[in-house]
């Protein structure tokens, strides 16, 4: 009959009869009882219509088909070794290639900064980060670790939370001297704002508790972007008031170039940052090295207080 997949496990356990020169050996190396081996081993000598051992009360020999059978099952199994060993180092050894996604103002704040870090840690591991703005798909895209900001859509992807963005309210001195500083959330309703959009997902609602609790305001805007860093390059070029992760301001804020607004009011939590990868068994090496880095380098950054 022709041979199948369904003749590996026994030209496997044929294979180890025959490295052991005893079905009891190959029995204990396999964790089978005795005599399981030798019925497995009866049932693939029926697959194949042929006898490849003679078996004695005293010992196993070989068949002149079952000589053949050996020799070119120690390239089978020498392939299978091989594989297992690739398999082992890829799943215990941080090293390899690995793809992660991120946008990119995330990436020029938060993560860059910390890469230098992650290389000495782990030299042999070589990073490609895939910059933009979307929810890639991992699978169809090859992407190992995706770092997402805003709340995820329900799916089969590990999600681990890493922090949540602050944000700052800000406009330049030159749009303040021309159009006046709002004195309270309701006065942005009179002001040109900046905000991030990326397709329909316009985050134009802003949220503040002052004296009189919780306030919203709905802004509107000439200009709307779906890139934080050209954002901030347009609230310095006086193009509006701008609510953003004050990560993205700190040299702005230090050189007068941006003006921080409202700061009576306490803004709203900012959207969550998570990394998210392919739910599995288990993690390749190298992913679950930087999972577990960002969780304790990123996640303090998000934290931090910045002036």
């Amino acid at each position: 009959m022709p041979l199948s997949l369904d003749t590996l496990p026994g030209l496997v356990l044929f294979s180890c009869v025959v490295r052991h020169g005893s079905l009891t050996g190959a029995a204990q190396e396999l964790g089978l009882n005795r005599s399981s081996v030798s019925k497995q081993l009866a049932r693939f000598e029926t697959q194949l219509g042929a006898k490849l051992l003679q078996r004695t009360t005293r010992k196993l020999a070989l068949t002149e088909l079952g000589e053949r059978v050996w020799q070119e099952a120690q390239t089978i199994a020498t392939a299978l070794e091989n594989v297992d060993a690739i398999t082992e180092d890829y799943r215990q050894n941080v090293r390899g290639r690995l793809k992660v996604s991120c946008s990119s103002s995330l990436a020029r704040v938060h993560l860059v900064p910390l890469l230098p870090a992650f290389n000495q840690r782990y030299p042999e591991v070589d990073l490609l980060l895939q910059l933009e703005d979307r929810f890639v798909d991992l699978t169809t895209e090859q992407v190992d670790i995706a770092i997402r900001v805003g709340h995820l859509p329900d799916s089969s992807l590990v999600a681990r939370k890493l922090g949540e963005l602050q944000w700052q309210l800000v406009a330049s001195p030159g749009y303040l001297a021309e159009h006046g500083a709002p004195q309270t959330p309701a006065d942005l309703a009179g002001h040109a704002c900046l905000f991030y959009q990326n397709g329909l997902r316009a985050m134009n609602l802003w949220t503040f508790t002052g004296p009189k609790g919780e306030e919203q305001v709905r802004v509107k805007g000439a200009l709307a972007m779906n890139d934080a860093c050209a954002l901030v390059d347009a609230a310095i070029n006086g193009l509006g008031i701008l609510l953003i992760d004050r990560a993205l301001l700190s040299l702005a804020l230090a050189s007068g170039q941006l003006l921080p607004l409202l700061p009576e009011y306490q803004l709203a939590a900012g959207l969550p940052v998570y990394a998210v990868y392919p739910a599995r068994e288990w993690l390749p090496a190298k992913a679950a090295a930087f999972v577990e880095f960002i969780l304790q380098e990123f996640a303090p950054r998000l934290a931090a207080p910045r002036e």
